[in-house]
């Protein structure tokens, strides 16, 4: 793994954590949230990959805040070490945790509909293909529509 500070690494696990803290406050926010995920499967891999998503996304953020490299003008310069931390964690927020909260929200989201309208499957009518053609033929238009004529000559 990269070198970094202990003040780095406090940084990466806030940010491969967000995706944890964010899960707890939906439970703690929306009680009926955890039914779906602990009760589907679909909720639960929803909430399992946002928490892999998040893991990776700290290593990403670790693995960009080790490619910083001290300079002396970046200790001297406050702003500009806060930009460069700011642009080291865009990739990993963009990639890994907007797409983890996204998950979040979603799979219980899906898993109540999924169970509400009862399940994935539905029966649908076996048709032939007498049947399909037979209703084709009524959705078509009686008479060819009158057309414009291309070369008038």
């Amino acid at each position: 793994m990269v070198r970094l500070a202990g003040r780095q690494w406090g940084l990466v696990v806030l940010v491969a954590g967000s995706p944890f803290l964010i899960a707890f406050l939906l439970a703690v926010q929306a009680p009926g949230l955890v039914e779906p995920v602990l009760g589907t499967a679909l909720g639960g891999a929803s909430w399992m990959l946002a928490a892999l998503l998040g893991l990776l996304g700290g290593a990403v953020f670790a693995n960009c805040l080790g490619s910083l490299e001290p300079s002396p003008e970046l200790a001297a310069s406050p702003l500009r070490r806060a930009l460069r931390l700011g642009l080291a964690s865009l990739a990993p927020m963009l990639l890994c945790i907007v797409p983890a909260i996204c998950l979040l929200l979603a799979g219980p989201a899906l898993a109540v509909r999924l169970e509400r309208d009862g399940g994935v499957l539905r029966e649908l009518p076996v048709l032939s293909p007498q049947d399909i053609a037979e209703r084709l033929r009524h959705q078509l238009p009686r008479v060819p529509p009158n057309l414009p004529r291309v070369n008038p000559g």
